[in-house]
């Protein structure tokens, strides 16, 4: 809240300092419309400033509705915390949900709907599934079963943390240098384990790659 308050402040500031260089722009132009036009001298110079100023005060409100109320792409991710064992339909709020314990892997397995999980693109197949419960993305050699390996310059050692809970997927950044996106928005360490079930596309460092069952 602190963060969106600050963002405001600053974003108020910016407007008015645009706002009063173009109010001296306008009453220097409005000036010498009024010369040209010989129209009687103060009145005519408030007639036209009155005007400018009622135009200039309705465009920005009506561009700062719709850059507040317009979609943006973090919308999507930044409210669904990864919480195993929680149904997706009452995903609690990442701000107040304490965590919750992770299902056992047999669980997870024995769920109907535990099929596993693939990540596809740029010549690169990354299968897994809920035999582990925890899957690390990483551009080195896999030295573990659960190591998904990335042969890549942009990918971290390790990169990522996957976390599979039945037919959830969750996905972690672990502080990479590439970093991590979800179609298109950042994640960020300090994000937590974000909810990536329902995710298109993942991008590891420079490595786009779509999300599918199999």
């Amino acid at each position: 809240m602190g963060a969106e308050i600050a963002a405001l402040g600053s974003l108020l500031g910016l407007t008015s300092a645009f706002a009063l260089v173009g109010t001296g722009l306008a009453a220097w132009m409005a000036w010498r419309i009024v010369e040209k036009a010989g129209l009687p001298g103060w009145t005519g110079l408030g007639a036209v400033l009155i005007t400018l100023t009622g135009i200039g005060t309705v465009v920005p409100l009506i561009l700062l509705w719709v850059f507040a109320f317009m979609r943006w792409p973090r919308d999507e991710h930044r409210a669904v915390l990864f919480v195993p064992g929680a149904p997706a339909a009452t995903m609690p709020n990442p701000q107040l949900a304490p965590p919750r314990p992770a299902l056992p892997a047999a669980a997870a397995a024995a769920s109907p709907m535990a099929r596993g999980w693939q990540l596809s693109g740029a010549g690169y197949t990354l299968s897994f599934n809920a035999t582990s419960g925890t899957w690390i993305v990483t551009g080195g050699t896999a030295e573990k079963a659960s190591d998904l390996s990335l042969p890549d310059p942009s990918i971290g050692r390790p990169h990522a943390r996957l976390l599979v809970a039945g037919d959830r997927l969750g996905l972690e950044d672990l502080g990479s240098p590439g970093g991590t996106m979800i179609d298109g928005a950042r994640l960020l360490p300090e994000h937590g384990p974000r909810d990536v079930s329902a995710a298109r596309t993942i991008r590891f460092g420079t490595i786009d790659l779509a999300l599918s069952r199999s």
